[in-house]
């Protein structure tokens, strides 16, 4: 009995055991995942991208896009799923799979997904996390473009415009109007990626004294300092795909306000491709080359283009030219556990740009300037991916380096007007000038050598249940830019601008701009049912590095908050197709940081005459300074920072596409010039007891008699004390090609509404002569500034037609301006302060001060100004042909912009403005050889 007890047992143990072992098993097996990859492949074999793979059963539902290479890989739970392929909102492929290790399985579509309706000669709107625009090779072949500025056409709300190549294109993304240079931080808080490596202007400091000069020669609008990347320099030949980023960014990217320009170069095998373009105003020349050895796995691709631009083709005296080489390299070795790929690009950019006088108007024939930019970039992005589901998946480090050589050189004739006098004097003190010839030739150069140097490193991690995703990104970039140039140099005894307030200073003495920053972010993804919730949470920690002690911002690191959130809701048939919406949610912060210019600003030099007596002979005369040195530099600047909103709408139906977003965006401490105000103190020495006849010397400072003179005196200094409010609503739609006629429709355009102002006081003073002295008293105003409302409603409707027998595609755009406002508020006159002889900062009472001299601070406002200025409804209609021969080895383009116009007439102040026949239209062609 005993015995039978034992083994019943035992028995009894042994079953527990097997029933806990087959429990752990099952449970583990649960959690056990294969990674799955899907490879969507046309009937002739070819690899397609772009397509969406949904793998689904009864207990779990998995969604993934292919990639460009048309793969897409997903880890599963062991089991039977039914996977289908879907191509354009078209299913391709449907049928059953059994996930039993890590296999691959090849997804056979329908040729007729990857035809015509890949035909995309616009941009498309991205339905990722934040709002982009994509652009992709044949829409910029149909375009034409001569440089990056012309792709901002197919934005949202873009507009086609003559190509502008005499000054610098700067971007400018969600908003409207020509605010001026005091708000261009929103163009110099757009970054351009270029492969993954950063175009930047932080040590860029080629700027000319010639201020005052009254020729209008175009030198400043060539200019980029503090406004951004110049668009004219970036050549589109090499360009594979662009992607805008409009909305609010990974944390992964930063030291930005607006947006992102993200570039992609060419890669792999390619044939021998030459273009050649002419229009009105420009010549192209480009070709170039890829190569591929797949059994080595690597790509070699390179290409070269030349461009020469006139403003006025039949003015020989100023132009642009650019040139630009790329040779880009990619190799990938797949390992037992990872497979790793390095990528090296190396570029070349030189532009000239330069402008000669016109003889029959400058009888010199001296004045002259160039303005030359060479630029070199070696940038190195190494990625390993892990095979195996694990825990870590990724690492990409990106190492960069960009080297500038820029010039500016200038010749100008100087006619002096009176007896002017030259202060010489680098140091403080009273010191004797110098008179020069009355005529003489100036030689000006400005030498900037920018470095940057850029190190990124971003860690992936991932791990799934079995209906969420979980992913992590963490990493670190740190940002170092030098200017080793020589900056000025020109003769202190010729300067280029007589009236010049500043000395020469070598760029290489100017401390380097260094930035860190530390990222983490997580994107979840829950699959709950056929519904799909997506939600990005990041944090990025800003710092600025190398910075004097006295900087508000040296040992501050600065928060950018970020979160995105997308809800997918279940697709369902309707009208058989396919039927999809997405919702999608945004908020972040994005911070930009002053560049050099803004934090080590020139010493500005106040030479203040003491004394000029001037004598018929140059031996008797003398020109006595008291010169003070003041620094703008401002210790309290921070970067700006832009706070964005953004909802987004999504809706599909079958290969018609619709979106439709709304942002809003709030940057109230962008930089800008600001006057701040010093007051100095000099002799005003009295000659008028001189026997002039019967000097037999130049007069002596310590024997003749003098007045202590106290003024005040304003200077600029960079603050932040701009502000820039953005609101409005983007939108496009794209239909199916209409068969029979193959035509798609897409409509797309944008209202803005864009607010400028200045969010700090401002002191002014005022031009008046009070007994032959300058006004004494300066104000402080609040709201001084002219702020401005700007509103446009742009509208865009292309109609493309694609052959493929004839392989043609024939567009023609509708473009409407349907109206554009611009108000500026009303602004007080009255100072909230002012500011004596003394330097006192006094209340300032405008009721006490009536029939004083201080009245005077009161400016007196014109109302008409207030009045909101509208133009009404503008329509432009351009044309574009793309023309292909012998199986795509001869493509043959033209366009017609403006091609047939319309501008309503409108009324100000009782006049009617009529634009008829105001802009001619714009034509060119290009030939494209395939070889």
């Amino acid at each position: 009995m005993v015995h039978h007890d034992s083994l019943f047992r035992l028995r009894i143990r042994f079953l527990s055991f097997l029933i806990f072992i087959i429990t752990i098993t099952t449970v583990k097996s649960q959690n056990l995942q294969f990674t799955i990859t899907f490879e969507i492949k046309s009937l002739d074999s070819n690899l397609i991208n772009g397509s969406e793979i949904k793998i689904y059963n009864d207990k779990n539902s998995y969604s993934v896009s292919t990639n460009e290479k048309g793969i897409a890989v997903i880890s599963l739970i062991p089991g039977k799923y039914k996977a289908e392929a879907w191509k354009n909102g078209i299913l391709g492929y449907s049928g059953k799979i059994s996930v039993t290790k890590t296999e691959t399985f090849i997804l056979p579509v329908q040729e007729k997904l990857n035809s015509i309706e890949e035909v995309v000669i616009t941009a498309k709107e991205g339905k990722g996390l934040t709002s982009s625009s994509i652009i992709n090779q044949r829409a910029m072949q149909h375009l034409q473009p001569s440089s990056f500025s012309d792709l901002l056409e197919l934005l949202p709300g873009g507009r086609s415009n003559d190509p502008v190549l005499n000054q610098a294109n700067k971007i400018s993304l969600r908003e409207t109007g020509r605010p001026g240079t005091d708000y261009n931080t929103s163009s110099m808080g757009t970054t351009f990626l270029v492969d993954g490596a950063p175009l930047n202007s932080n040590a860029n400091l080629q700027y000319s004294y010639d201020f005052l000069d009254k020729t209008n020669n175009g030198l400043k609008r060539r200019l980029t300092v503090n406004s951004g990347v110049d668009m004219r320099t970036i050549s589109t030949d090499q360009i594979e795909s662009v992607e805008v980023l409009r909305g609010i960014p990974s944390v992964v990217y930063g030291n930005l306000t607006s947006g992102i320009v993200k570039i992609t170069n060419k890669s792999g095998y390619t044939k021998w491709k030459a273009r050649f373009k002419a229009d009105g105003y420009s010549k192209l020349f480009a070709v170039s080359k890829g190569f591929e050895n797949k059994e080595k796995d690597l790509k070699i691709n390179t290409g070269l283009d030349y461009l020469n631009a006139k403003t006025d083709p039949r003015d020989r005296l100023e132009s642009y030219k650019r040139i630009t080489a790329h040779l880009g390299i990619m190799k990938e070795k797949k390992y037992d556990h990872g497979t790793a790929k390095w990528q090296s690009n190396l570029s070349y950019t030189g532009s000239l740009d330069g402008s000669k006088s016109d003889p029959d108007i400058d009888l010199s024939e001296l004045n002259s300037y160039e303005v030359n930019n060479h630029f070199l970039s070696l940038s190195n992005v190494f990625n390993y991916t892990k095979n195996e589901p694990s825990f870590y998946r990724s690492t990409e480090i990106q190492a960069t380096v960009n080297q500038r050589f820029d010039k500016i050189k200038q010749t100008k004739f100087i006619q002096l007007e009176n007896a002017t006098a030259f202060p010489l004097s680098r140091i403080e003190g009273e010191y004797d000038g110098y008179y020069p010839e009355p005529r003489y030739i100036s030689n000006y150069t400005v030498d900037g050598k920018p470095l940057d140097l850029f190190v990124k490193m971003i860690n992936n991690f991932q791990f799934n249940s079995q209906s969420m995703t979980h992913e992590f990104n963490a990493g670190f970039d740190w940002q170092m830019s030098k200017n080793w140039g020589k900056g000025q140099l020109f003769d202190i005894y010729r300067p280029i601008d007589p009236k010049a307030t500043f000395r020469p200073r070598a760029y290489r003495d100017i401390p380097a701009y260094m930035t860190s920053a530390l990222f983490l972010e997580s994107i979840n993804s829950l699959n709950a049912g056929k519904h799909k919730l997506t939600l990005a949470l990041g944090l990025r920690g800003n710092t600025m590095l190398n910075l004097p002690s006295f900087f508000k911002m040296n040992g501050k690191w600065y928060a950018d908050p970020r979160a995105n959130f997308q809800w997918e809701l279940p697709s369902f048939d309707w009208m058989n197709k396919k039927a999809t919406l997405a919702l999608t949610l945004g908020y972040g912060k994005q911070s930009l940081f002053p560049d050099l210019n803004l934090l080590y600003p020139e010493l500005i030099y106040k030479d203040i005459q003491q004394l000029n007596y001037f004598h018929n002979n140059p031996n008797y005369r003398r020109i006595n300074y008291k010169t003070l040195i003041y620094n703008p530099q401002n210790p309290d600047i921070e970067p700006a920072v832009n706070e964005k909103f953004e909802a987004r709408i999504d809706f599909s139906l079958g290969t018609h596409q619709l979106s439709v977003t709304v942002f809003k965006e709030n940057m109230r401490n962008a930089f800008r010039s600001m006057n701040e105000y010093a007051l100095y103190q000099y002799k005003k020495y009295d000659t008028s007891g001189l026997n002039h006849d019967a000097i037999t010397s130049p007069p002596d400072v310590n024997t003749l008699p003098y007045q202590t003179v106290n003024e005040n005196f304003l200077y600029t200094t960079q603050r932040n004390g701009s502000k820039v409010d953005k609101e409005g609503i983007e939108f496009q739609y794209s239909s199916n090609r209409i068969p029979v006629i193959n035509t798609r429709f897409t409509l797309n355009g944008a209202w803005f509404r864009t607010k400028y102002g200045n969010s700090l006081p401002v002191y002014r003073g005022r031009d008046l002569l009070i007994n032959g002295r300058p006004y004494p008293y300066l104000g402080l105003y609040e709201g001084m500034e002219p702020n401005s409302v700007n509103e446009v409603l742009n509208t865009n409707l292309m109609l493309d037609t694609y052959i493929p027998r004839l392989d043609l595609v024939f567009s023609s755009s509708f473009q409407f301006s349907w109206y554009s406002t611009r108000q500026i508020l009303p602004m007080s006159g009255i100072p909230s302060h002012y500011v004596d002889q003394n330097g006192t900062v006094l209340p300032y009472n405008p009721d006490s001060v009536k029939g004083t001299i201080l009245e005077s601070l009161i400016i007196a406002q014109n109302e008409d100004v207030y009045n909101t200025t509208r133009r009404p409804m503008e329509m432009n209609l351009n044309l574009k042909v793309t023309k292909s021969f012998r199986n795509k080895s001869v493509v043959v383009s033209m366009f017609a912009n403006r091609l047939f116009s319309y501008y309503t007439p409108y009324n100000i102040n009782g006049f009617t403005i009529n634009r008829k026949g105001a802009y001619d239209p714009y034509f060119g062609m290009e030939i494209n050889f395939n070889l």
